[in-house]
């Protein structure tokens, strides 16, 4: 069981969003492993236990390097913008943050030369955005005077993304949608890189 403080949202959002029956899409791939068992990598039952801790490892390490910058850039993006717009003006228009964000995830689609690796990012990316707006937003039936400025410019960020993924004018790569949701929900960027 993990110790959670008293006080400590971060940790108690990172252990919601680290639950295997939210619908976030983890399940669309393996991240090769499935291909590795499948070509006879994987070698003798010996060596099952061994090669498969050394793939995670790579795997992971791989990630790190490729997807993390990303993260740390669309959330500094999005914290930068919150703060820049001072507690008056955050609900204003979130169209030029958006168009930051979109060349990062064009960045990151060149970047993913794996068809299916590509697939995959898109639809968990997507599904961290409606796992916002569905679970973490405020209710719409609330009045405005209960949504903070900065929950507003949050969620109107979020809503417009996923709008602009669901157009086709965006990816919504899961690097660059994880980035927007951890910063959406305040979450720092130190816990963000390692849940």
């Amino acid at each position: 069981m993990v110790d959670v403080a008293v006080g400590d949202d971060e940790t108690y959002l990172l252990l919601l969003l680290a639950d295997g029956n939210l619908p976030t899409g983890s399940f669309v791939a393996s991240s090769g492993l499935e291909s590795f068992v499948t070509h006879g990598f994987l070698g003798g039952s010996a060596d099952n236990l061994n090669n498969t801790v050394n793939f995670i490892r790579d795997s992971v390490a791989t990630y790190a390097r490729s997807a993390l910058p990303f993260v740390v850039d669309v959330h500094q993006v999005v914290t930068e913008a919150v703060a820049d717009r001072g507690a008056g003006d955050l609900a204003g228009p979130v169209d030029h943050v958006c168009e930051e964000i979109k060349a990062l995830d064009d960045l990151y689609k060149t970047m993913t030369l794996n068809h299916v690796a590509k697939r995959a990012s898109k639809s968990q990316g997507v599904a961290l955005l409606s796992l916002y707006t569905k679970g973490f937003s405020p209710p719409t039936s609330l009045s405005a005077k209960c949504t903070t400025a900065r929950d507003a410019f949050v969620g109107k960020l979020v809503d417009q993304y996923k709008l602009k993924v669901r157009r086709e004018e965006v990816h919504g790569h899961l690097p660059v949608c994880w980035g927007i949701l951890t910063a959406a929900l305040d979450i720092s960027l130190g816990k963000s890189l390692s849940s």
